[in-house]
């Protein structure tokens, strides 16, 4: 294990660190709630297509609940990720958050990776993995959905950042890395940091223990790190981060 790899374990052991390379951070979580016995999503890069199905298991069919006649969300059609999320919570059939994604991110590109038909009648949903190169950044979300263990109540909830360790090698252009506070019931981004990112191919390490915002839970708030090249973005991104529970700060 070389230095790099004893900070990220080390990170990753105390508090609820997350970790992506590249294709690797969550695009949509996604999760079939209807009636059949089976629900499933396809994610067709080459069309910009995302297929939703259900039935009986080995039978599905399309889900006309979500788009009328053929169940496919035409990605490269539909102007934002926020916007593909909302036409599939509008189907009764069907949950979808955003998760390493802002609502404000194009969807005009091939933003998640080739997906075969998966099942999405599972618990805690099927991650759908965006695709670096497409998307050219590396975000992270210091979300419950992902932080095993945590429930929803109505506790006032304490989101902190202590640490942020990135890499990004990148032929041309300039590198950033961003923190976002989003409200996902309100459907609210602001960007609340930005710096320069390092140079091509350099380990940046950024304390960020001043970054801490008082969230409340039942508004589903949460913090997004983001690393983004605007001519390449390859690499990972680290963050060491906590939610406290207000009222349990021993949690």
């Amino acid at each position: 294990m070389n230095l790099e790899q004893a900070q990220i374990a080390a990170l990753l052991s105390n508090y609820r660190g997350r970790f992506a390379a590249d294709d690797q951070d969550v695009g949509i979580l996604v999760k079939y709630i209807g009636a059949q016995a089976s629900g499933k999503v396809q994610v067709v890069v080459t069309t910009g297509n995302i297929a939703f199905t259900h039935g009986v298991l080995g039978s599905e069919a399309a889900d006309t609940t979500v788009v009328a006649t053929t169940g496919i969300i035409v990605v490269a059609t539909t102007a934002t990720m926020g916007a593909v999320v909302d036409v599939i919570n509008a189907s009764p059939n069907w949950e979808a958050k955003l998760v390493d994604c802002l609502r404000a991110d194009p969807s005009t590109v091939a933003m998640l990776l080739t997906m075969a038909a998966t099942q999405a009648k599972v618990t805690g949903g099927l991650k759908l993995v965006k695709d670096t190169s497409a998307t050219l950044n590396i975000s992270l979300a210091i979300d419950r959905s992902i932080f095993k263990g945590i429930e929803f109540d109505n506790a006032l909830w304490i989101n902190t950042i202590l640490s942020i360790i990135s890499k990004n090698t990148f032929a041309s252009g300039t590198s950033l890395i961003q923190i976002y506070s989003i409200n996902r019931t309100n459907k609210t981004e602001v960007k609340v940091y930005e710096r320069a990112g390092g140079a091509t191919a350099t380990e940046q390490v950024l304390p960020a223990s001043g970054m801490q915002m008082e969230l409340d839970s039942y508004r589903d708030d949460i913090l997004l790190v983001r690393m983004i090249g605007s001519g390449f973005c390859t690499g990972y991104l680290c963050i060491n981060g906590r939610q406290t529970n207000f009222n349990n700060p021993d949690y």
